[in-house]
């Protein structure tokens, strides 16, 4: 029988890495795309995405199976409800990140002039990207150091998110003072920067979670 758990979990991991390799090559593409203004990679991060939703939901149906069949205890059934908890995060970095490079597209075909929000736009991609990657890497760790270790590095980019998001806003604003016409434009625009900072809050979620299920502890505290 723990052979038989054992080969489930593998399983089980190995759909998570898939999973996770999916998101990581969509934003390479889409961090691509937004430095060069590209829309063909907004379109390509997007359709490596489309299966997401249902591979987390195929996910999520196997470790209620290995719940049902193997009653796991401890260890085990800490990492599997932690594991639970991270396909949500993940559909939801999936949704944002989507929602991010059809927005992008859309304000490069619509020639919204990025010059002067370049620099921190790109910036604030890498942070958020960044923070993504560490997460996923974070679905691998086997100690309780690996995991604390990737959770201060995703907790870092994280925090830069929210500074450079702060520095954009600011200029945004400060520029729709001076064009009123482009004031629609600007919002949509600061709108899709933000999808960026939510995707760095979700990825310290999955590192807080990976951090419970290898250090044990109240699951509210890394929720």
């Amino acid at each position: 029988m723990l052979d038989r758990y054992e080969e489930q979990l593998e399983k089980l991991k190995n759909s998570l890495d898939e999973l996770g390799s999916k998101i990581i090559q969509a934003i390479d593409n889409c961090e691509s795309g937004l430095h060069t203004l590209d829309t063909e990679k907004c379109d390509i991060s997007r359709n490596i995405l489309a299966s997401v939703e249902q591979d987390a939901n195929n996910i999520d149906q196997a470790i209620v199976k290995i719940l049902a069949l193997f009653e796991p205890e401890a260890v085990e059934l800490r990492e599997l409800v932690a594991f639970l908890k991270i396909t949500s995060e993940l559909v939801r970095i999936n949704d944002n990140l989507k929602s991010f490079s059809k927005r992008m597209k859309s304000h490069i075909n619509n020639e919204v002039d990025f010059s002067a929000l370049q620099e921190y736009s790109n910036h604030l991609a890498r942070s958020s990207f960044k923070a993504i990657t560490f997460s996923i890497e974070s679905l691998s760790v086997t100690s309780r150091d690996e995991a604390n270790e990737l959770f201060r590095k995703t907790a870092v980019e994280e925090s830069k998110t929210d500074d450079l998001y702060s520095i954009l806003e600011k200029n945004i604003m400060s520029d729709l003072c001076k064009n009123v016409e482009k004031s629609a434009e600007s919002i949509e625009v600061l709108s899709t920067m933000r999808k960026l900072e939510r995707m760095a809050d979700r990825a310290v979620n999955i590192t807080k979670l990976m951090l419970f299920a290898r250090a044990g502890g109240e699951l509210r505290q890394f929720g």
